[in-house]
């Protein structure tokens, strides 16, 4: 039996617990669950009580009628609800600048390629594909790029013309 110097059983120690922690997203087997949890804790397709996300970001204009009310969590994840069912969080990189973004795996990555990289490695099960500047709809040269669900939901990340990340989102299903 070989006896390890205390360091080095201390950052053995500390080596295996913070990769447990950093990939405990990556182990979540079904790819909707995976991707839901990588946003934030609140699960989508399920009732709960939007106060409970955090603040309500477009109280003026909201109407949950026409124009959802977004309820923003302490990350930055915009959480949009259909009655008492959260069906979409979303996550604008403009917001959080160079911050790490836990959703779908994408950490720091902000240009096209990274963010197109971390993503399938992610969701390796998921078909990612890419609609262009005037043929994804999102706007004057805006790139979409997307993939979905066995279950009907979807994801979808908008590059600017500068081909680097405005957002990142998840649909639980189509709200209107």
């Amino acid at each position: 039996m070989k006896i390890m110097p205390a360091a080095a059983l201390t950052m053995a120690l500390f080596t295996s617990l913070f990769a447990s922690a950093a990939y405990a997203d990556e182990r979540i087997a079904d790819p909707f669950d995976r991707a839901d949890a990588s946003f934030s804790r609140y699960p989508l397709n399920l009732p709960s009580t939007p106060q409970a996300v955090g603040r309500l970001t477009n109280g003026g204009d909201c109407d949950d009628d026409g124009i959802a009310c977004e309820w923003e969590d302490d990350a930055g994840v915009h959480h949009i609800f259909a009655g008492d069912i959260l069906a979409i969080k979303t996550v604008d990189t403009a917001a959080l600048g160079n911050r790490n973004i836990a959703a779908l795996g994408i950490g720091t990555a902000r240009t096209r390629g990274e963010v197109l990289a971390k993503v399938r490695g992610f969701l390796p099960e998921i078909t990612i594909d890419c609609l262009e500047p005037g043929n994804a709809g999102e706007g004057e040269g805006i790139a979409s790029c997307g993939g979905s669900f066995e279950n009907g939901g979807w994801i979808k990340l908008l590059f600017g013309a500068d081909n680097k990340l405005t957002s990142a989102r998840i649909d639980a299903f189509q709200m209107n």
